[in-house]
Order: C-alpha cells, then sequence, then structure tokens
C-alpha cells in the first residue's frame, strides 16, 4: 500500500506544484515562496525549533492559542508554523506576524520532507487535527523526531475512509508518540486505528480557548455604527451551494424587514467574483466589505480574510456555513464565544461535538432549508429575550469548554525537556 501511494504522490506532484504556483497571488512574499513545497524554506537558526503544522485556516484559527501559549512558555525557542492553503499561510501570517517563521509545508514524499525537515530542524513537531501525511511522519520518525497530534479528531466518516487504508495509515499513526484528542469518541478512534491506549490522550477542543484580538471591541463598534439599528445576519463561512440558500432567506427576510443587512463571509474569499454574480441575479444591492455602506445595501460581501469574528460579535444572528451542504460544518463555537445565537444545517459531523454540547444547553437553531433559516433569523430579530437566552447558553458551553489549552501544555512538557 505504501508503494502504490508514493506511485500516486509522484504522479500528483508535478500538476500540484501547477496548481500552487497559480494559486499563490497577493503579497509578493507567497508568490516568491512557492518553493517551500519542494523544501526550500529557511534554514533553521541557534535556537531549537518547535514545529506546528495547521493545513488552512480552520486549523490556524484552532491552534491560535496554543501558539501563543507556546510563545510565552518557550521563550527561548524558535516557532515553525506551516499550512498548506494559501488562505491558511495569509491568516497565520496576519495572527502571528514576524512572531513565528510561517513556511508552506512539503508535498508528501521522501526527498521533499526529507529536506524540508533537514532544514526545520525541529526539536518538536505538532500537527492540528486530522492531517495524516504518511511520509511526513515516517519522516519525523527516521529523524527522531517526536510528533504530537494536538486537538486530533477523527470523524465517523473519516474513520470509514482510514480503515479502507488501515495498513498505510495504521503504519503512519505508528510514528505518532501522542495524540491528544478533543473528545473521548476521538480517542477511541485512534484506539481503534492500532493506537496504543498510552499514545492516546484527551484534552478538549482547543477552539474553547480561543484568543480574541486585541482591536476587536474598536471593530465591533465600528461595525455597528456602519450598521446603524438595521437589523442584520451574518452567513459566514458559506461553501458553494449555500448562497442562493442564502441569499433566498435574506429575500424573505427583507420582505418582512425592508432594512434587513446580510453580512456574507464565503469560507474562501477567492469566490467573491462567484457569489457577486449570483447576487446580481438575486437582483440585491451589494458593497464590499470595505465599502461605504449606503442605506439601500441589502447585502455586504466580504471579500477579505480576517474579519469574520467581529461580524460575528457585532450581529444578533449568526449562521454558520458548510451545515447546508454535505461539507461538515465550520466553527460553531466562533459566533458562541460571543454570546451569539447559533445558526446551522443538519450536516455537522465535522462539529459533531460542538454541536452536541451547543444542541445540549438549548444553544443551537438547526434549520434546514431557506424557509427556515429566514424563520429562525427572523425570531432572534423579533424577540430580543429569545436571542439573549440562545446567547447565553451558547455562551455557557464555551466558557465549560475552556481549558484545553493548558491540558495539552501539560502532555507535551516531556516531550520538549
Amino acid at each position: 500500500m505504501l508503494a502504490v501511494y508514493r506511485l500516486l504522490i509522484v504522479l500528483v506532484a508535478p500538476l500540484a506544484l501547477i496548481w500552487l504556483r497559480w494559486r499563490i497571488a497577493g503579497p509578493a512574499e507567497l508568490r516568491a515562496r512557492w518553493k517551500e513545497r519542494l523544501g526550500q524554506v529557511p534554514m533553521a537558526g541557534e535556537r531549537p525549533v518547535l514545529w506546528l503544522h495547521a493545513a488552512s485556516v480552520g486549523e490556524v484559527n484552532a491552534i491560535a492559542a496554543l501558539v501563543e501559549a507556546l510563545l510565552e512558555r518557550y521563550p527561548e525557542h524558535s516557532l515553525v508554523v506551516s499550512t498548506i492553503t494559501v488562505t491558511g499561510r495569509a491568516e497565520a501570517i496576519r495572527r502571528f506576524g514576524d512572531r513565528v517563521e510561517t513556511v508552506f509545508a512539503p508535498l508528501d514524499t521522501p526527498w521533499l520532507v526529507g529536506r524540508w525537515l533537514k532544514r526545520i530542524r525541529p526539536r518538536l513537531a505538532m500537527v492540528a487535527e486530522t492531517e495524516i501525511w504518511p511520509e511526513l511522519y515516517r519522516g519525523c520518525r527516521k529523524r527522531g523526531v517526536p510528533l504530537v497530534l494536538v486537538n486530533a479528531r477523527l470523524a465517523p466518516s473519516a474513520m470509514q475512509r482510514y480503515e479502507r487504508f488501515r495498513s498505510l495509515f495504521a503504519g503512519a499513526l505508528s510514528a505518532v508518540d501522542l495524540a491528544i484528542c478533543q473528545s473521548e469518541d476521538d480517542a477511541q478512534r485512534f484506539r481503534d486505528l492500532g493506537m496504543d491506549k498510552d499514545r492516546v490522550a484527551m484534552a478538549g477542543n482547543l477552539k474553547f480557548d480561543r484568543i480574541l484580538p486585541d482591536n476587536l471591541g474598536a471593530t465591533v463598534r465600528r461595525l455597528r455604527e456602519q450598521w446603524g439599528e438595521r437589523a442584520t445576519w451574518v452567513a459566514g463561512s458559506t461553501r458553494p451551494g449555500e448562497e442562493t440558500i442564502v441569499l433566498e432567506a435574506h429575500r424573505q427576510l427583507r420582505e418582512r424587514r425592508s432594512d434587513a443587512l446580510l453580512i456574507l463571509a464565503p469560507r474562501h474569499p477567492d469566490r467573491s467574483v462567484e457569489i457577486r454574480g449570483l447576487i446580481e441575479e438575486a437582483g440585491m444591492k451589494q458593497q464590499s466589505f470595505d465599502e461605504t455602506i449606503e442605506a439601500d445595501t441589502a447585502i455586504v460581501l466580504v471579500d477579505r480574510i480576517g474579519v469574520l469574528q467581529s461580524c460575528y460579535a457585532a450581529a444578533p444572528a449568526a449562521f454558520v456555513g458548510g451545515s447546508l451542504v454535505d461539507i461538515g460544518g465550520h466553527n460553531l463555537l466562533e459566533p458562541a464565544a460571543f454570546g451569539k445565537a447559533v445558526i446551522a444545517g443538519p450536516h455537522l459531523h465535522q462539529q459533531a461535538d460542538s454541536a452536541r454540547a451547543l444542541r445540549a444547553n438549548g444553544a443551537l437553531l438547526e434549520v434546514h432549508d431557506a424557509d427556515e433559516l429566514a424563520q429562525a433569523v427572523g425570531s432572534i430579530w423579533e424577540d430580543p429575550q429569545c436571542a439573549l437566552d440562545y446567547g447565553r447558553a451558547a455562551l455557557e458551553v464555551v466558557e465549560n469548554g475552556r481549558g484545553s489549552v493548558r491540558r495539552t501544555l501539560k502532555l507535551i512538557e516531556p516531550l520538549i525537556s
């Protein structure tokens, strides 16, 4: 199975590099450093290196509090954060600046992984959530680099996939020193894949310990001033197929409230051109996030990263995308952390633990179509006490879940020292 995997990687790698080079646009720094996926990363200096891999925007945001804790706890170490996606890289740069070295992870081939690790020279490797790369894991073991999965999770759907290729992934997991899981269900799935129980631990979800930006309060005040007294809601992290549902819900809401304002934030802002076309077809006036909102504006399209948290904090109602289509949902705890009513679709298998906790505490409004979405948002606008009750219940879930960063640090400390 490993030989087949290596052959597939060799065949796919050239296409992946072509795609990556085309995909990297924007800041000159990003365009100039696409070769990092070939292992051409900056050489490590004299200080020991702690390396943390977070594939994309969601994982970068999830590990943000852990990164801050590592910077504070181990100031004598250098911290490297790697990503796979361009948007993940941009979010890491925005969040951490020059306090960490931000790079692209290598393509998963033995020679590129070897070159990459030789230059980074990590003292400890940490991989967030469900990124299982066989060659990268084997490369760490070959070089004696302790490897830890942090905020680790295995959804039932992913478990089925890993079971199908059990020999490949079991071999990769044999290189893992410790899997620090989000829940006991996740821990059991790792054990079911063959990991010894003494190499599996549970620390909770790092997203509960999320750190808010220093300038959040000022940004929220500015947004509320722009939005005024208008009936506002946010549709965050939307995916293809969801925008048409969201737009239909907003059309219905504007029939009830002519001042209704939708803040539409797609998961991938580079889809903005496509979404603008959908809004035009719906016949509603739109503006970009950085433009001044006019009285007849119906929709603000968030066409850049880094502002969704502020939008969630400023609006009374929030729909979390990836849940009306079979993606599995995105971070339900983002709006919950601001004491907001959380609205989501039925497809929440990637957020099962968060959804379960919110549902049990009466903090989750689940919808299936545009009609139900419009009804849920409208109920929040029309009943302030309902909005307050849902928001308090959501915030309670977040507060009760805090402490995962502290528990994670305690578990990895022996591997660092």
